[in-house]
């Protein structure tokens, strides 16, 4: 399976877009930061004839579901964000658009799909697990393709740091907990994009990252 990394704001703070499809073949996106120009409707209809099965949202910050506002026919197209965030893809102030030359997002006509934690999501012959990891947002969640062993980890875990924890509905109390699930979870050879930053091995994680150091309670 071919997975896309498509960044083309990151200048701007806007986050790591995948794009996860055979050439050719319809596609699924994780996290549509940014569609300035029809930059990524542009990329699916040519590599992918136009076809979007969906779209993952591992939370729903501004940069995170940016590209959603103008894709063409995006009302027609699945969206899947984890239940108690569903809330924050309407709410400004949640969602931190309108500030800081962000404009207001307020989604409000999208064909929304809510799940919960280890809901499994088949688009195509793909399968995802939802491992649901609170404390970046309430709702925050990681994407892991057992299949493929690759684990979209959105702003819960970058490459040797996490997301933090001090914006609205933030929670520190449950790093540890929600780090300790992927550690279940995830074995060392799983591939890990996050929502910012370069790719890398949970092994390496694992052996470099202070976060991950943490002792399972």
């Amino acid at each position: 399976m071919n997975i896309a990394k498509l960044c083309p704001r990151e200048d701007l703070g806007f986050c790591n877009c995948y794009v996860v499809g055979d050439e050719g073949s319809p596609c699924f996106v994780v996290d549509p930061g940014y569609n300035g120009n029809d930059f990524l409707h542009r990329y699916i209809e040519k590599h992918h004839q136009g076809k979007c099965l969906g779209f993952l949202l591992t939370h729903a910050h501004y940069d995170h579901i940016f590209g959603l506002v103008d894709y063409p026919g995006v009302k027609d197209i699945p969206v899947f964000i984890n239940a108690v965030e569903a809330e924050k893809l309407s709410d400004p102030r949640l969602n931190l658009s309108g500030r800081h030359g962000v404009p207001v997002i307020e989604l409000t006509d999208l064909s929304v799909y809510a799940f919960e934690d280890e809901d499994q999501i088949k688009l195509g012959d793909t399968v995802i697990e939802v491992i649901e990891t609170p404390f970046h947002t309430s709702g925050s969640s990681c994407f892991y393709l057992n299949k493929d062993n690759v684990c979209f980890s959105g702003d819960t875990l970058f490459h040797l740091s996490i997301g933090r924890s001090d914006l609205p509905t933030g929670s520190p109390r449950t790093i540890e907990s929600s780090l300790n699930k992927l550690k279940k979870k995830l074995n060392g050879e799983t591939k890990i994009h996050p929502g910012h930053g370069p790719s890398s091995k949970f092994s390496d994680e694992l052996s470099m990252n202070p976060f991950l150091s943490l002792q399972t309670r």
